[in-house]
């Protein structure tokens, strides 16, 4: 129903704090398992509808009734589900449905947690998991389990089977001894929303690519269940039967029906008119075949029987496997065979029965790209099946689709991979990285999908083996020297950033959280496996673990028992141990369960007396980790995602052990190999002495003196040659004086001849994972690069130069190694490319004069030039290694800078000439990539550094006689960097129009244009126009450039322009490309962390500067102070960070209606709605208000018209809404404060009868006369216990019929008796003064005080300033309406009772109790009115309004035949009390009753007791409308009274009201009595003329 709260928005919504651990979700696991499931699915793609059953046969464990089958974004038909064809009994809550937005819901950004809490099934809990082995045959874990199916009998299922064919029942699991196994649960379904799990491509108006649909993947259970219901658990495991139903061709996708529709009918108004799109499909593309790749083999393929347009294609999954490793693919893929083109006829012969059929598919026109791309595959295969062990299917099958997050996902038998991935022939930059994508999503087919992870504890182990393999495999491609310098590079990364991280074992809880968790699984683990794989090999000898690979591939493939294809830690760490002969305890405790990389500071002293090395081996991780670590923008999501989800980092190992070789190279040139043990020590420091073997040092001085001599005489000796191993390039006179090099002075070779080693090099096996730091000299790293040939000993040496060059800074030696280095092609090209980064930081003019420059520019030249100029010949791809360098030499003379802070002249005009005169004629290689490193070096030589740049001075010129004090020497304006800028960009913008009538591969030239022309305005080398970027946004726009677009204007600031911003997350939410709102989202979260760091200055903010006294004393004010300590503070603590971000954004109230639109999208997935969430609420304060909007009530009206036969009217009703409220409700007073508690007033109920009289059944009045509140009165004190009001049910009459005025005497008596009375709430906010209504005891023999008066009841209600008055409720009036239709908002009410008071042990307080009939006593001890009229001529009225359905008519009828009024079962229910409440003494609760004369004679108004006294009212306000009395006396007389005491309970019970009674609303509490001080005694009070009464009769209509 609209408008309807859900008791989850009546929680608290305040901010919630960062959650100190995640709930766990204690649902146990289900005692059932999944022995098969087949899936049928219909694809639309004109409809993008996805229809189909899914049969899923669940075998109990134990007696269940129901099961739970997991479904997310389905319409299920829960009237057709059966059970082993038996009917069942099915419920289904969609747990997606909390993803829209209720219609009554107005909210907006700062309601974020009210969502989150709306959202938080779908949001991540921690489970308890339950392990795969534990699965297996016992229980399985759905994820949420949103459909409940209820099982049948064991007899119902052989009941309704038993005419079924023996085949039948045997898949049924229907046994010949009649016992039933299984149930068959079958499901129909269809996808209502299909983006969570599909993904359509060129479907939608504007996309001119071919139209294909494939299924999402992710890392954690929901996506399964979003394609069809399922069993969304990791580790139930069952075989699978896919029948997948699609058009026969592209045409028939596309087929529009003969009839429309809506079957030619008219649309009714508020139908969506039909939009009918022209697809416009040649008819070339109209005969192409639609084909269906999926998980499994191809068992059939037929066309459709009904439809010859549809065809159904088949797969089984014979191996147990899980639903998330399930996935199809249907477009007009073109088929490649692979392994017929790239596998020889000896290879096949060799393999057997063990090769592997390789295919591939992708759209039309890109089959040569696939050959071209996946060119390995098929001998990775092969090489995979040599090395490890058989392939566990029968075919691959990859193939490339558009649109794709992720780069490639491993399914069953089969890959889904990126068209991005795709390169033609000549493109020689992505194939090595490409290459290993490719090699790892097969690797994955075993370890992964065939082999699978026991807990998430595991899931490293998987992931880090098939990462050894492709690694290895990458090695026998690439070689030993790519192997080691990717395992280094690799290595030194993670020493950089596992700092403060999980532990490997605990990052498998995490990976939920996004890619960069991921990633940091993918760099670690396999760095994990490859240092224990050294070990291994190095302390048994055996071929470590690819032995223990192989055996556990093979033991998978061949054994029959379930748990063999589950891996554990501890069973590899078990079989590890076995072949090494070794403990890894500590291994494990230090690279698994910890976290974090051992950091080394090395001493070396080299002992005369001992003849040894004494070194000393410290660690030093600890500190590192206590080092603040500036918060990078590129991790700040990461960051705050691992904050808000505690994520913990794992525990920092304060000493890692274990065994490490030393290799220390001798004077005489011989490598010696020593292996010591690190040890754990409390000091974290091992010192040991290494024995030195070489006797005499004389040999070193001879040896180097040959060196010279052959470096002289040019000697080509075999043997000697070995000593300058690499970098003994450039050695003669001529080109030394050429290049500038130099040589090492006297006194370093001195040195050099007095050291007793060569080098020392430590963990030369490889063996840790390490950051190493040593006390060698600067000639030993460099004797190390030239003779030591291993290329990770290569590379620790130009680490060390890279390091010590902080300490040295520029030196012209080591520009000549560097250069050298980067001469010698011996070299391995990543040695090379490092030795080209590190000369530009020697490219200054101080003491060196730009000797970095002329190497790097004379080595451009002298491989890319013609001899003796500058101009570049054409170029020459063919040596890989070589074009990667000339790649690199151009950007790093880019980054030259003088002391200027900008970069040299020549530097600038030579990069602008190897652009301008590129050449790419007799090249068989594409130059595109080439190109756009030039556009990028050019950029980037144009960009001053700030750091460097000094401000420019202009020096005045006065010789102080005050003619010419405005003359100032200033130099003259150079022009140069005007020109080279004009002419720069002109070559930036010719290769931008280039890429529009000729598209480079990828669009890269117009991503590079973009690239520099954003470097360009960010720096202010030219002025800043967003437009250029703005116009790449397009929808047919490429991808890659319209997020280069979008990344450009957020790196630009333009996030503060709510323009773009508006259209930043518009687009975020609208795009049809997930890759794309993927890339767009993490650059939102970099602009957002640019603003959250303040790494531009806020331009709201004005920047104080300082104050500046004197020539040379500059005072800084004390807020500048705070200022950069708060700057500094955002930079580096996480908290600061957010708190200066959500100052800066909560105010932004565009922002936030962007944020919250674009969480509305329909097209979003979960986790990006999830992921959209969390940004929200880290730039939005939450706020607990919610807004609902509710429709309004209906009012029917009704007017008759002519009479059409005698008695019979034409009525004619409309209907109405009501837009205002029936009355205003003021804030109540509070009440003053009470005195102290006495005995509680008598509660008096006096009944008035307006029917006929009627004898009392026992003789007793039920009227209190004036005596009996005499006696109360006179032994009670005035203060009492306040009673509360009970709010009754609401009561809606459509319109208010006149009052009846009753009039009565008023006399006057001694003690005055309180007078109760029952309200009509007004809209004024005024306590109006009511009449007090009295009976008198006795004949009146006393004139009053004062005349009594008739107050006259308003129509609109009382305030509620006179509703409540120390916490009693007030009875104001009597008050009858005529019949209306009434509306019961509540069926039952609490009802607080006033304390009772005993006599000794003070006020006792009772529990509240439910009322269960309409009560006759005042709630406020004070004496109320029952008045039963006969509504019997309303009864046949009543009877046809409760017949009639919703929505109601209201009938008003006029009645004026009040006197033939009787007494019916519907009778009416109305409180009375006089018009002003009286001031006087409380009566007490133990005064007797006295017997009143003429009682039974008695008039309803006589039988009141009152007085005219004065009393205390609230503050006065604007007093409500009066209208003109009309008074009248009624004939009926009243109940003899009775002899109890009001209050008590002595009394006989009075007679219960109807069941379908409801209590009146509580009337308005009343203020505190007082007595009156001037109040004349009882028996001389004079009778006056009754006052008049308003009688309002209510209705109440039985439920």
């Amino acid at each position: 129903m609209p408008g309807t709260v859900e008791p989850e928005l009546f929680e608290d919504t305040e901010a919630e704090a960062a959650p100190v651990e995640l709930p766990v979700d204690e649902t146990p696991p289900r005692p059932y398992v999944v022995f098969k499931q087949h899936v049928e699915l219909e694809v639309d793609f004109r409809e993008q509808r996805v229809r189909g059953r899914s049969h899923i046969l669940v075998v109990p464990i134990e007696p269940v009734t129901e099961v739970y089958i997991d479904a997310r974004h389905c319409e299920i038909d829960i009237g057709a589900v059966s059970v082993s064809n038996c009917p069942a009994q099915a419920s289904y809550e969609d747990p997606c449905d909390k993803l829209t937005s209720p219609s009554a819901y107005q909210w907006s950004a700062p309601q974020w947690p009210v969502r989150k809490r709306r959202i938080q099934r779908l949001l991540h809990h921690r489970r308890k998991e339950v392990p795969v082995m534990a699965h297996d045959l016992a229980c399985c874990q759905p994820l949420d389990g949103a459909l409940r199916v209820a099982l049948p009998s064991a007899e119902e299922v052989k009941s309704k089977n038993r005419d079924a064919t023996k085949a039948d029942q045997q898949e049924l699991l229907i046994h010949a001894d009649g016992r039933v196994q299984g149930y068959r649960v079958s499901i129909p379904f269809e996808l209502k929303n299909v983006h969570n799990g599909l993904q359509f491509v060129g479907i939608d108006e504007g996309d001119v690519r071919y139209p294909h649909v494939y299924t999402h993947h992710s890392v954690e259970p929901g996506t399964a269940c979003s394609i069809f219901p399922c069993i969304d658990d990791p580790g139930c495991r069952n075989p699978w039967k896919i029948s997948i139903t699609c058009p026969r061709t592209l045409g028939d996708a596309f087929h529009l029906p003969l009839v429309a529709p809506n079957g030619g009918r008219k649309r009714k108004l508020g139908d969506e008119e039909s939009v009918v799109r022209d697809y416009s499909l040649t008819e070339e593309d109209k005969q192409l075949e639609m084909t269906v790749v999926c998980s499994g083999f191809l068992t059939g393929e037929v066309i459709a029987k009904d439809d010859e347009t549809k065809k159904t294609m088949t797969f089984e999954v014979d191996n147990n496997k899980a639903a998330k490793h399930i996935g199809f693919a249907i477009g007009p893929f073109e088929h490649v065979d692979l392994w017929s083109e790239f596998r020889s006829e000896e290879d096949d012969t060799k393999l057997g029965v063990s090769a592997a059929k390789v295919h591939g598919y992708c759209l039309p026109g890109r089959a040569e790209e696939v050959r071209n791309t996946c060119a390995a595959l098929v001998t990775a295969v092969d090489h995979f099946v040599l090395h490890f062990g058989r392939y566990p299917f029968e075919n691959y099958k990859v193939c490339f689709i558009d649109d794709m997050v992720e780069d490639a996902t491993p399914l069953c038998a089969f890959s889904l991979c990126s068209s991005r991935l795709l390169y033609p022939s000549d493109i020689v930059d992505t194939e090595i990285e490409t290459t290993r994508t490719l090699v790892y999503s097969l690797a994955s087919q075993w370890f992964g999908v065939n082999i699978v992870p026991n807990t998430k504890g595991d899931i490293w182990l998987i992931m880090g083996i098939a990462w050894f393999m492709t690694d290895y495999f990458m090695k026998a491609l690439c070689g030993n020297n790519t192997f080691r310098f990717r395992m280094k590079t690799m290595a030194d990364r993670l020493v950089e950033v596992d700092v403060k991280r999980p532990s490997l074992q605990d990052m498998g809880e995490h990976l939920y959280l996004g890619s960069f968790e991921v990633d940091f699984m993918n760099l670690k683990a396999p760095l994990v496996l490859f240092i224990l794989d050294r070990r291994l090999s190095k302390s048994s000898g055996s071929a470590g673990i690819s032995r223990i690979i192989s055996r556990m591939v093979s033991k998978a493939n061949t054994s029959t028992q379930a748990n063999d294809d589950v891996l554990l830690s501890d069973s590899f760490r078990k079989a590890c141990e076995k072949i090494g002969s070794t403990r890894l305890e500590s291994f494990w405790n230090q690279w698994v369960t910890g976290s974090g990389c051992p950091r080394f500071d090395v001493f070396q002293r080299f002992n005369k007396k001992k003849l040894c090395v004494e070194m000393t081996v410290r660690q030093t991780q600890d500190i590192a980790a206590a080092k603040t670590r500036p918060i990078d923008k590129h991790d700040f999501w990461r960051d705050v995602r691992e904050e808000t989800h505690a994520v913990y980092a794992g525990e920092l190992q304060q000493s890692f052990t274990g065994p490490m070789t030393i290799r220390i190279h001798e004077a005489d040139g011989t490598p010696y190999e020593h292996i010591v043990e690190i040890r754990e020590d409390g000091a974290r420091s091992v010192r040991f002495e290494i024995p030195y073997n070489t006797k005499y040092k004389r040999l070193k001085r001879n040896r180097r003196q040959r060196e010279r001599a052959m470096a002289n005489n040019n000697a080509k000796e075999e043997g000697q040659k070995e000593l300058y191993y690499l970098g003994d390039i450039m050695q003669q006179a001529d080109d030394v004086e050429e290049w500038g090099f130099r040589d090492w002075d006297e006194d370093t070779e001195s040195k050099m001849d007095q050291e007793s080693y060569e080098w020392i090099r430590m963990d030369a096996d490889f063996e840790w994972i390490c950051e190493m730091k040593t006390n060698l000299p600067a000639y030993m790293y460099a004797s190390q690069l030239q003779q030591d040939r291993d290329v990770a000993a290569q590379q620790d040496s130009m680490l060390f130069l890279k390091q010590s060059f902080a300490k040295s800074g520029a030196h012209p030696l080591v520009s000549t190694i560097l250069t050298r280095t980067l001469l010698d092609p011996r070299y391995f090209y990543g040695i090379r490319l490092m030795a080209a980064e590190e000369l530009p930081r020697h490219a200054v003019q101080e003491h060196v004069d730009w000797i970095g420059l002329r190497h790097l520019q004379k080595t451009f030249q002298h491989f890319f030039c013609y001899p003796g100029t500058s101009t570049p010949r054409p170029n020459n791809f063919s040596d890989k290694r070589q074009y990667l360098v000339q790649c690199a030499i151009p950007k790093e003379m880019a980054s030259i800078r003088g002391e200027d802070g900008k970069c040299p002249k020549e530097a600038r005009w030579f990069i602008l000439g190897l652009l301008q005169a590129n050449n790419n004629s007799e090249n068989v290689f594409s130059d595109q990539f080439y190109i756009c490193s030039l556009i990028k070096a050019v950029a980037i030589c144009q960009i001053p550094d700030e750091k460097r740049a000094k401000p420019e001075m202009a020096m005045s010129l006065s010789f102080g006689d005050g003619d010419n004090e405005d003359e100032i020497m200033m130099d003259a304006i150079d022009t140069e960097p005007e020109e080279f800028r004009d002419q720069a960009l002109e070559e930036i913008e010719r290769y931008r129009r280039r890429d529009e009538y000729a598209p480079s591969f990828q669009n890269c030239f117009t991503v590079a244009a973009l690239d520099a022309l954003c470097c360009l305005m960010k720096a202010s080398v030219i002025p800043l126009d967003p437009a250029i970027f703005a116009q790449y946004l397009l929808d047919r726009t490429s991808d890659f450039v319209r997020i280069k677009a979008c990344e450009s204007l957020v790196e630009l600031g333009l996030l503060d322009e709510p323009v773009y911003l508006r259209f930043f997350f518009a687009l975020l939410g609208t795009d049809p490309s997930p890759f794309v709102r993927d890339r767009l989202f993490k650059a939102l979260c970099r602009g957002f962390a640019s603003i959250a760091i303040g790494e531009r200055p806020d331009p709201n903010k004005q920047t104080l500067q300082p104050v500046k006294e004197g020539l040379d004393l500059v005072v800084e004010q004390g807020s500048i102070t705070e200022e950069r300590q708060k700057a500094k503070a955002r930079k580096e603590d996480l908290h600061a960070a957010l708190a200066a971000l959500k100052e800066r954004t909560e105010d932004d109230e565009e922002l936030q209606t962007v944020i919250w639109q674009s969480l509305e999208s329909p097209i979003l997935t979960v986790v990006e709605r999830i992921n959209l969430l969390e940004l929200c609420s880290l730039l939005v304060d939450d706020d607990p208000a919610l807004t609902l909007k509710i429709k309004l009530p209906e009012v029917w009206s009704v007017k008759r018209g002519e009479a059409i036969q005698d008695r019979k009217y034409v009525v004619d009703f409309k209907r109405h809404y009501r837009t205002k409220t029936r009355g205003t409700y003021a804030t109540p007073v509070p009440p003053p404060p009470q005195q102290p508690l006495s005995r509680p007033e008598p509660k008096r109920t006096i009944t008035l009868n307006l029917n006929k009289t009627t004898p009392s059944t026992n003789g007793k009045p039920g009227v209190s006369t004036a005596s009996q509140s005499q006696s109360a009165t006179a032994s009670s004190p005035a203060s009492t216990l306040p009673s509360v009001a009970v709010p009754g049910p609401t009561l809606t009459p459509v319109q208010t019929k006149k009052s009846i005025s009753l009039t009565a005497p008023k006399p006057q008596i001694v003690s005055p008796a309180p007078s109760v009375q029952v309200a009509k709430q007004s809209t004024s906010s005024t306590s109006a003064t009511a009449k007090t209504i009295t009976k008198p005891a006795g004949k009146p023999t006393t004139k009053a005080t004062a005349k009594p008066t008739t107050k006259i009841m308003s129509k609109a209600p009382a305030s509620q300033d006179n509703a409540i008055q120390n916490g009693e409720p007030r009875r104001d009036s009597i008050s009858v309406l005529p019949p209306i239709r009434p509306t019961i908002e509540s069926q039952q009410e609490q009802r607080q009772h006033t304390p009772k008071v005993n006599g000794s042990s003070g006020p006792t307080m009772k529990a509240p109790k439910s009322l269960k009939r309409a009560s006759t006593e005042s709630e406020s001890g004070r004496a109320s009115k029952i008045i039963k009229l006969d509504t019997s001529p309303f009864l046949d009225v009543m009877k046809t309004m409760k017949k009639r359905e919703k929505p109601s008519k209201i009938v008003t009828v006029n009645f004026t035949k009040w006197d033939e009024l009787r007494e019916s079962p519907a009778s009416f229910t109305i409180r009375a009390a006089g018009k002003q409440p009286t001031s006087g003494k409380t009566p007490t609760a133990n005064s007797k009753p006295s017997p009143a004369p003429n009682s039974s004679r008695a008039t309803p108004t006589s039988a009141i007791n009152g007085s005219k006294t004065t009393h205390k009212t609230t503050p006065k306000a604007t007093p409500p409308p009066q209208s003109r009395p009309r008074s009248s006396t009624p004939t009926s007389t009243t109940r003899p009274p009775t002899n109890s005491q009001p209050g008590s309970s002595g009394g006989k019970p009075r007679k219960p009201l109807p069941d379908m009674r409801k209590p009146l609303p509580s009337a308005t509490p009343n203020p505190q009595p007082t007595p009156s001080k001037n109040a004349p005694p009882a028996h001389h009070t004079a009778p006056k003329p009754p006052p008049k009464f308003k009688i309002k009769v209510k209705p109440q209509l039985s439920p």
